[in-house]
């Protein structure tokens, strides 16, 4: 668990050095993933897995261990997150699978955490 909560926290420092050099942009961004993960049919810990596997897809580590930490922190399950890693491993192939096991490492390693992914998700 350490290694993960030790990533998500310098992934925050850097986010919260952008947000600070640049408010104006940084907070309409904010702003989109505040709307984008409004209630509605989809819930929110759905919206994250659909984030996280976005994220595989893309090769990004960071949105990774963001959007796993977010899915957790909205009550995702761990075979709820199996299920959208496999999609994500079959639209992504080899290099989504890659991803799909960081996803998962980062997801067990935050069990038991609070959630608090980081300052863009506040209200």
């Amino acid at each position: 668990m350490a290694e993960a909560k030790r990533r998500l926290a310098e992934m925050n420092a850097r986010a919260a050095a952008l947000y600070r050099a640049d408010p104006k942009t940084m907070g309409a961004f904010r702003g989109l993933m505040l709307a984008a993960g409004r209630e509605g049919r989809i819930g929110p810990a759905m919206k994250e897995m659909i984030a996280l596997a976005v994220a595989i897809g893309r090769g990004c580590e960071d949105c990774v261990l963001f959007h796993a930490a977010e899915a957790r922190a909205h009550g995702a399950g761990r075979e709820e997150l199996l299920e959208v890693l496999a999609v994500a491993i079959e639209m992504s192939g080899g290099p989504g699978t890659v991803y799909a096991a960081k996803a998962l490492q980062a997801f067990d390693q935050l069990q038991g955490d609070g959630g608090d992914a980081g300052p863009e998700r506040g209200a």
